[in-house]
């Protein structure tokens, strides 16, 4: 049985936008037993269920047809354009005012109505999706578990000590690094504008300086952010020079 902590870290690597919460975790008593760094496709499945029904079990999802139909028509023209389109992705528009996205293993995308109500164009709900798209192709969530796993089993104090939440911290931030550069690409691909997701990341990075949201004064997580950000528009420089 899944803790509820550690399920949600599976499901949850890096996912949010600006994600500036504490880990702190209380026991592991479920793993994959004997499980290799690189899980197959099926294993994978079977876990993003497990997590997928956690989240579904956590939420209300928007039930509207039209809404849904909308979304998911960008979802899968970006999966069609990444790296990984064998595996059946799906995603779930969860009924909750924050703004955020995630995504779990085997293809769950969960994206928030906050989220796309703050959304202004198509281009930047394309570039959300093709970073969590990424974000499941790079395998990213099964890495940070085979992450987590080894640092418990050599450390007694495990994800407790500051050495390690470091450690952590530093894969989760290249773990986003790595879903913009990989999903702007995918959002090209498919047709939309790459620099929708750049447009949405700039402008809620506004909104929660203006609305002084927690840890904005914190100047390691304005140094975080402000780094991703950079990397972003180089990532798009690059793009547009690519396709000049």
């Amino acid at each position: 049985m899944l803790t509820k902590r550690l399920l949600f870290l599976i499901a949850v690597s890096a996912m949010g936008f600006f994600f500036t919460e504490r880990f702190s975790f209380a026991d592991d008593d479920w793993q994959l037993p004997d499980t290799p760094a690189e899980i197959s496709d099926d294993e994978e499945i079977v876990l993003g269920k497990q997590v997928d029904e956690y989240i579904r079990h956590q939420f209300y999802l928007e039930e509207d047809p039209d809404f849904n139909e909308a979304v998911n028509s960008i979802v899968q023209k970006v999966v069609a354009a990444s790296d990984r389109n064998t595996i059946p992705f799906t995603c779930a528009i969860l009924q909750s005012l924050s703004i955020n996205a995630f995504s779990a293993p085997g293809g769950h995308i969960y994206l928030t109505y906050g989220l796309l109500k703050f959304a202004q164009t198509e281009d930047e709900v394309a570039g959300i999706i093709g970073h969590e798209v990424a974000h499941v192709s790079l395998r990213h969530a099964s890495k940070l578990y085979h992450e987590v796993m080894e640092i418990n089993s050599q450390d007694e104090g495990g994800l407790r000590s500051a050495a390690n939440l470091l450690l952590l911290n530093s894969h989760l931030e290249e773990f986003e690094q790595d879903a913009d550069t990989r999903g702007v690409l995918y959002a090209q691909k498919a047709g939309f504008n790459p620099n929708g997701l750049l447009d949405f990341l700039e402008r809620h990075l506004n909104f929660m300086m203006h609305r002084r949201f927690f840890g904005m004064t914190d100047s390691g997580f304005t140094t975080t952010i402000t780094a991703r950000l950079n990397h972003l528009r180089e990532c798009l420089s690059n793009l547009e020079k690519s396709n000049n």
